[in-house]
């Protein structure tokens, strides 16, 4: 499309900002007394102002806490505006911010901890159980090394707000860091078990931000209600940084509240889904405001109904945590609606296809996805084997089945890694497959995923018990315990089945593609952990 490469053309043509910090000075500069920050849970409001003042004072606390360039801060905070403030503020100082899923065990968060070598943890209260839950001999970070938020816990001294009340307002201004400095390594579940550290720089997360403010129209009155600590909140707050909008922050995502959110705060931008698309009809829809929302993954069957029912285009964007903005379907682009199809190469991206040997493929066929453009991660933390699976020179392995149209339009096909996506969420089967193999009755197990209409897929895991044992033994009740104890609540599998046997291939690994056969419901013979009952 002519409109879309000349607009692609001419954002890569401007300047981007040298760093985050620069995007907030930006901003204050123009917004100063615009409100930034809106919090629909409690009421709480933020200026450009009065948050870029609280960037300022977090800068000066973390700096007295000896916080300094390079130095790793794990942060663990729900959508609330010292996530944000501490964010900037990091990156201010150069430093480096871990973000952690507020949803991990104990296991996860200590492996976290140690495995990003964060120095510093900044943790609200409301999580202090999970961090209590780490033996004080293997604590990664020392007590006297945490900040909490929300009020102190027992045993720890350094309060989140009377750090930053006792802060001076000036800040060191000689810290500019390189676009191409470190800001983030943000976990992300892969093929290999436990998350992979991507690291981030200040380069990824102004072109992210700049790339997403310009894919439609100018909004002002955006729907936060992704989570802070993945890369979907943290770049919705640097698109509203470009745009001078205000965000309508929520702890988390209502399908129940989802319409009166919109309505209520005027939203014109959100991010919606297929569990969305599919809420009974509404005659409020009639009053919103939107411009255009984003999606991902929406079912093309769903996508012509649900955008006629907003009243607004709603348009597909790809990306992965290591390439950022990928693909998204162009604004103007209304015959694509309900084709499926991810949409174009974003500015400072460059894309193909290619089949198993790096070569690319013909127009129409399928191959995996490869990426290559600025600021994509710098490699994964401390973890040269995993660069060396998925770094072909400057191209990035997705693991992503994709083809492309004649028209240059590419469309989602499925993936080659093992991971299984639930509600957006990436899980590693292997990691879930890791936890029951510390099961003494269990010889093996597979986790694969199962299609589901609202969630995307389930999780279900295939075990194989020892021998003369069977379902009685080692119960469905027994192994949701023993998950519950060592896995996310986002990971824990959904249906549970035993099998005689497990499939290998002619390397003795596990033949999943034959436990997911085409002409039988993967949910058959299995105990839904959900309902409670056996399929």
């Amino acid at each position: 499309m002519e409109a879309f490469a000349a607009k692609r053309e001419a954002i890569e043509g401007e300047p981007l900002p040298p760093n985050v910090g620069a995007i907030l000075d930006q901003a204050v500069a123009r917004y100063a007394e615009r409100p930034f920050w809106v919090s629909v849970d409690d009421g709480d409001r933020l200026s450009y102002r009065q948050f870029a003042q609280a960037v300022e004072r977090c800068a000066g606390a973390l700096t007295g806490f000896g916080v300094e360039r390079g130095t790793h801060v794990a942060v663990m905070l729900p959508n609330i505006p010292a996530f944000a403030i501490t964010w900037i503020a990091l990156a201010r100082l150069a430093a480096v911010m871990v973000p952690v899923n507020t949803r991990f065990t104990s296991r996860e968060l200590e492996y976290v901890l140690r495995q990003s070598e964060a120095e510093v943890l900044v943790i609200d209260r409301e999580y202090m159980e999970v961090l209590h839950g780490i033996d004080d001999a293997t604590q990664p970070v020392p007590r006297s090394r945490t900040i909490v938020h929300g009020g102190l816990a027992g045993g720890y001294d350094n309060d989140w707000d009377a750090l930053l009340d006792g802060a001076s307002s000036g800040l060191i201004t000689d810290l500019k860091p390189d676009a191409d400095e470190l800001l983030t390594i943000q976990y992300t579940s892969g093929s290999t078990g436990f998350p992979k550290g991507c690291m981030l720089t200040h380069r990824y997360w102004t072109i992210i931000g700049r790339v997403r403010a310009r894919h439609g129209p100018p909004v002002q009155r955006m729907m936060l209600d992704m989570p802070f600590y993945y890369m979907g909140g943290q770049w919705r707050l640097l698109m509203a940084l470009y745009l001078g909008a205000t965000v309508f922050v929520a702890r988390r995502m209502s399908m129940g509240r989802f319409l009166d959110r919109l309505i209520d705060h005027r939203i014109d931008f959100c991010s919606v889904s297929n569990a969305l698309a599919k809420l009974p009809d509404d005659p409020r829809y009639a009053d919103l405001g939107l411009v255009w929302a984003g999606s991902t993954d929406l079912n093309k069957d769903l996508h012509q109904a649900f955008e006629d029912r907003v009243g607004a285009p709603i348009r597909e964007i790809y990306g992965t945590t290591e390439t950022g903005a990928t693909l998204s379907m162009p604004i103007e682009a209304t015959r694509m609606t309900g084709s499926g199809s991810c949409g174009l190469p974003v500015p400072f991206r460059q894309c193909k296809i290619v089949d198993g040997k790096g070569h690319e493929v013909a127009t129409g066929k399928t191959g995996e996805l490869w990426v290559s453009g600025a600021g994509i991660m710098k490699g994964y933390f401390k973890r040269p084997d995993a660069d060396a699976e998925v770094m072909r020179g400057r191209w990035f392995r997705t693991g992503d089945l994709f083809f492309k149209d004649g028209d240059g339009f590419y469309t989602i096909r499925g993936r080659i890694k093992d991971v299984i996506r639930r509600s957006g969420e990436n899980i590693a089967a292997s990691e879930i497959e890791a936890v029951l193999y510390e099961m003494p009755e269990i010889l093996d197990a597979a986790a694969v995923p199962v299609a589901d209409p609202d969630r995307g897929e389930e999780v279900k895991i295939c075990i194989l018990l020892g021998p003369g044992l069977g379902k009685e033994d080692l119960p469905p009740e027994r192994i949701m315990a023993f998950c519950r104890e060592r896995l996310a609540k986002f990971k824990l599998p959904r249906y549970i089945a035993y099998p005689d046997r497990l499939p290998k291939t002619a390397k003795g690994s596990i033949a999943k593609h034959e436990l997911l056969s085409e002409d039988k419901d993967p949910r058959e013979a299995s105990f839904d952990t959900v309902d409670g009952v056996w399929r």
